[in-house]
């Protein structure tokens, strides 16, 4: 062609060509010509990293350190689309422009994000106390039980600790900043729409986000319910259009450890070392000598597996949501569906609950506003009627395995002295506790100007729940070894019972409020007051039959009103409150906020109802201020925020601790006119002077947002004073009643927390990372000179609460030479035996050498939050951990053979026992239940179980949308997951360190295997 048109007389071709070029020229730079171009942010600062791509392709690129990008393909009417860390998406068409200036301005900032806080919401740039934001998905990336459990790790200073992996009872104790009290209770308030409900009846999925308050400044809105802190929680709420989600898993459930027994031969070996040592002859030598040459054989000889014989469910669980979002201008409806069922690992336990959400937002005229949200929820918790399981597991583990649990034919061994935790768990009756609640709430909000709003709320929580227990009875076999057959021997227990429990309570609420904000220039002021009135009401009755005429009649009329038992009480409880708020900016540069509450408690007499409790709180928007400009693309936000106020406390165990109460029954009848008169004794002294408890809360903080907002940092110190507690006082046992309330003492918890959080991209990978970590110190500052001890614990002056007690342990004795040179201890003490030290030097150890041992209470909180994604795929990884913790073991848990006789066994790791050839061993010499020098309380028992635990990880991929808008589905996820993968501790084997002081007795808490789907319409 080239060459046609370059020879003879046709050289006029080539003007055709570049005719034709030149006309083409347009279409030529949509075919091939390179966009190049600039990104800044909106203070000319060049941004480096921003993805750039073709709208509806993969075709895309990032900008250099400069800013600068080039895309060699793009044709000209194409969109440009524009993301990055922290600023807004920005799209740009092509034009024939030769390059491109593109201004992105901030959005993801979270110092300008509207949090939830008490009452109303507030530019989170704006907030002077200290609160935390927990967005409603990242709840739901990790697949839980129970909704607490989801909140681990993700807000410094909030301590979520579980202490067992039961089904229905897996939940974490939650607290915030360290224990609040003594005796008026440290749980935080949890509201969920401002409404009081558990945290764990909400399903994740319904969740929009979650406010921590954890000062004086954020929380004394709401008064004597904040003492311990808030945790607000706000669901999800219609849009108009229509849009479904529907969320599954199905997860597989084992402990995260159990100690290992030893086999049936080691037992027998071992406990007649022990027999020894504690000078009784030995017990097995014969049946050692008969297993050895004859091996078990399960009719006379026993080696049984207790973990295979009890651990026989599957811990199965699985979890469905739906949810449906719907609305047009004038109506929107939000209604979300929840179901769970979680097995345990024992037969017979498992937990199921289903619940119901409806939100609804009506606007009636352009002022009027109304909303009525209704929830309602049901659970039911299954466990065997025989035993608990937690106790089942605690006989699984002390059994010997020489006890005779189930034979081949079927029949029941009687364990040891007729506990046979398998038996109990099959064939040992049922526990059904089932509860129902429901909530109604309702508002209405009136703008009669654009700057005032009025409210009135109303919600009432109504919950009914009823436990039937079936004590049921299981019949149990021994071996008859001269006919070799079984000979049924007894039932077990001697008799079968119904327990029937009914509760039901009712807490209703109202709330009046006018909110009014005004803004003259660069003033801005907004003035919220309100009224409330609480009232709770519960009433309960039981009853109890022995006896039944069969278990298959589970009621209490096929029951013997022999024994029978029949009971009942009724309470009520009701609070009135005023409350206000007052904020105020200018320019957004100079915070202040006054807050302040008055309640009234019907614990109190009337003379001590009211109680004002204020605060105040201030902050300076550095980074607004002129002279900021200068490090403005270094350090973008930058605020200091201090508060100061006080909170009560009135939560106190009893709804009337102001008054005398009476007893009636047997032991207080009298006879009188020849007649037995049932008789009232006065059970508890009355003290009617106790007023509100008092908690003082001082917090200085700092929120940082640096380079391009893909570094926040968030650090806060605190101090919280708890005075005049409300405590039961010591009275002597002469007296013969029960200690009244009284105010005394002073406590108090100091700390600090640090939070830090990246977000970067390069190209198409983004990734977060954020890290927390908190520390609490607990005190007790005065007691008036007093000690509370209750057996392995002290509270005491100059320690933290509730402290661990006992003897300071100085090793194992050696020799009889250093147990004659030593202060006198217990009468059998051998070498092998815990040496312990002489604190008062009267040369003997007696109750008076015992010393504070340390505490449970963690230091050094800490979680690391990894996760990316890449075009479809996403990962994320959660770390969770305590730096320093004291924890103590005891019963089974360190002392072999535990119970009367050879009840308990021995784990595997306590082999490592005393004898002249192992010096350096890590427990006692082996001795019978009867000595117990060596399991008094002493620190040789306590371990540090500081740990750091791989909580969960997440591997999900989102199915790309060209593939989903084929067959009508909005988007697609799936997912696997592992709950509690990993830990790192030195604490006992076996045994886990977040769990604490087991006594050997626990529910392991669960790794959890997990798969699923997230959908949406």
């Amino acid at each position: 062609m080239m060459r046609l048109i370059l020879t003879g007389k046709r050289w006029h071709y080539c003007w055709l060509l570049f005719l034709c070029m030149a006309v083409l020229q347009p279409a030529a730079f949509g075919q091939g010509q390179a966009v190049k171009g600039k990104v800044q942010d909106s203070k000319g600062v060049p941004l480096p990293g921003v993805t750039v791509v073709v709208k509806g392709t993969d075709k895309g690129t990032s900008t250099n350190t400069d800013g600068q990008f080039s895309l060699p393909q793009a044709k000209q009417g194409d969109v440009l689309v524009f993301s990055y860390i922290g600023f807004a998406n920005k799209e740009v068409a092509v034009t024939g422009a030769s390059e491109l200036n593109v201004v992105m301005t901030e959005a993801d900032n979270k110092l300008n994000e509207v949090v939830v806080v008490g009452y109303g919401t507030q530019k989170k740039v704006n907030l002077t106390g200290s609160v935390a934001v927990v967005e409603g998905k990242e709840l739901t990336k990790r697949q839980v039980g129970s909704t607490s459990l989801a909140l681990q790790g993700t807000a410094p200073g909030v301590s979520v600790r579980q202490q067992s992996g039961v089904p229905g009872g897996d939940g974490g104790g939650i607290s915030i900043r360290g224990v609040g009290s003594i005796n008026a209770g440290s749980n935080p308030l949890i509201l969920v729409d401002n409404v009081e409900m558990s945290l764990d009846a909400v399903d994740p999925n319904s969740i929009e986000s979650i406010s921590v308050l954890k000062d004086a400044a954020a929380s004394a809105i709401y008064g004597s319910r904040a003492a311990n802190g808030v945790i607000l929680i706000t669901t999800k709420r219609g849009s108009e259009g229509v849009k479904v989600n529907l969320s599954s898993y199905v997860a597989v459930q084992q402990p995260t450890d159990l100690p290992e027994k030893v086999n049936a031969l080691d037992h027998m070996k071992l406990w007649d070392v022990a027999q020894v040592n504690s000078g009784l002859p030995a017990a097995f030598t014969k049946q050692i000598e008969e297993y050895e040459r004859l091996g078990p054989d399960n009719f006379a000889r026993f080696n049984t597996d207790w973990k295979d014989l009890v651990l026989t469910n599957n811990g199965l669980m699985h979890n469905h949501n739906i949810n449906v979002s719907a609305g047009t201008e004038k109506i929107k409806v939000f209604a979300s569906g929840g179901y769970l069922d979680q097995n345990g690992l024992t037969a017979n336990t498992g937990f199921k609950r289903t619940d119901l959400r409806f939100n609804t937002d009506v606007s009636l005229s352009k002022r009027l506003t109304a909303s009525m949200d209704l929830v309602l929820n049901n659970s039911e918790r299954t466990w065997p009627g025989n035993s608990s399981p937690t106790a089942i597991i605690r006989y699984m583990l002390g059994m010997p395995a020489t006890a005779p649990g189930r034979f081949d034919t079927g029949e029941w061994g009687e364990g040891w002295s007729n506990s046979n935790p398998a038996a109990q768990a099959e064939d040992g009756g049922f526990d059904k506790y089932i509860t129902n609640s429901r909530i109604i709430s309702g508002t209405l909000t009136y703008r009669p100007i654009d700057d005032l709003e009025l409210l009135a709320n109303y919600s009432s929580n109504r919950a009914t729940s009823r436990n039937r227990r079936l004590q049921g009875q299981y019949d149990i076999y021994v071996p008859d070894l001269a006919n070799n057959k079984l000979d049924f021997a007894r039932p077990w227990p001697n008799f079968n019972a119904i327990f029937d429990n009914f509760d039901e309570s009712q807490r209703d609420l109202v709330r009046l409020q006018g909110t009014y904000s005004k803004a003259l220039g660069s003033h801005n002021v907004k003035l919220l007051t309100g009224f409330s009135a609480e009232s709770f009401s519960a009433s309960n009755i039981d009853a109890f039959r022995q006896n039944l005429i069969s278990e298959d009649f589970p009621y209490l009329s096929a029951g013997d009103a022999t024994g029978q038992s029949l009971g009942g009480g009724e309470y009520e409880f009701s609070m009135a409150s005023v409350y206000s708020r007052i904020n105020y900016d200018y320019d957004e540069r100079y915070l202040l906020e006054l807050n302040g509450r008055f309640d009234a408690s019907s614990r109190f007499i009337k003379e001590n109802w009211w109680e004002l409790f204020p605060s105040v709180s201030a902050g300076w928007r550095i980074s607004n201020e002129s002279f900021w400009d200068n490090i403005s693309n270094v350090v973008n936000e930058a605020k200091l925020r201090v508060s100061y106020g006080a909170l009560g406390n009135q939560n106190v165990g009893s709804y009337y601790p102001t008054y005398t109460s009476y007893a009636k029954g047997t032991p207080y009848n009298y006879y009188f006119n020849n007649a037995i008169n049932s008789g009232y004794a006065l059970t508890t002294a009355a003290n009617p002077n106790i007023q509100w408890e008092r908690s003082i809360i001082l917090d200085a903080g700092l929120d940082l947002a640096l380079l391009n907002n893909r570094l926040s940092v968030t650090a806060d110190f605190f101090k919280r004073d708890i005075d005049n507690m409300l405590q039961l006082d010591l009275i002597p046992a002469y007296v013969g009643l029960n200690a009244p309330y009284v105010n005394l003492g002073k406590m108090t918890n100091k700390g600090w927390e640090l939070s830090l959080g990246w977000k970067d991209a390069v190209g198409d990978l983004t990734y977060q990372v954020t890290g927390n970590v908190s520390d609490v110190k607990n005190e007790i500052v005065d007691l008036g000179g007093r000690e509370y001890i209750a057996g392995s614990r002290i509270t005491k002056e100059g320690y933290a609460y509730n402290s661990y007690y006992g003897y300071i342990a100085e090793g194992l004795f050696q020799s009889e030479d250093e147990i004659a040179s030593a202060p006198l201890h217990y009468a059998n003490t051998k070498p092998g035996d815990i040496r312990y030290r002489d604190i008062n030097g009267d040369d003997k150890i007696d109750a008076n050498d015992r010393a504070v041992l340390g505490n449970y209470f963690p230091r050094y909180e800490y979680s690391l939050n990894l996760s990316a994604q890449y075009k479809g795929f996403d990962v994320t990884a959660f770390f969770q951990g305590v730096g320093k913790m004291d924890n103590y073991l005891s019963g089974t848990g360190t002392q072999p053979f535990y119970s009367a006789s050879f009840q308990g066994s021995i784990y595997e790791h306590q082999k490592d026992y005393w004898t002249p050839e192992n010096r350096d061993a890590a427990f006692p010499r082996l001795t019978a239940n009867s000595i117990t020098n060596n399991y008094v309380t002493s620190s040789f028992w306590m371990r540090e179980s500081s740990f750091l635990r791989l909580k969960n990880v997440v591997l999900g991929y989102t199915i790309p949308k060209s593939l989903t808008d084929k067959i009508k589905v909005g988007s697609a996820r799936f997912y696997v997951s592992g709950q509690n993968l990993f830990t790192w501790s030195n604490y006992f084997p076996g045994f886990d360190p977040e769990q604490r002081d087991t006594g050997g007795e626990f529910y392991p808490i669960m790794t959890t295997y997990t798969t699923g789907f997230n959908l949406s319409f």
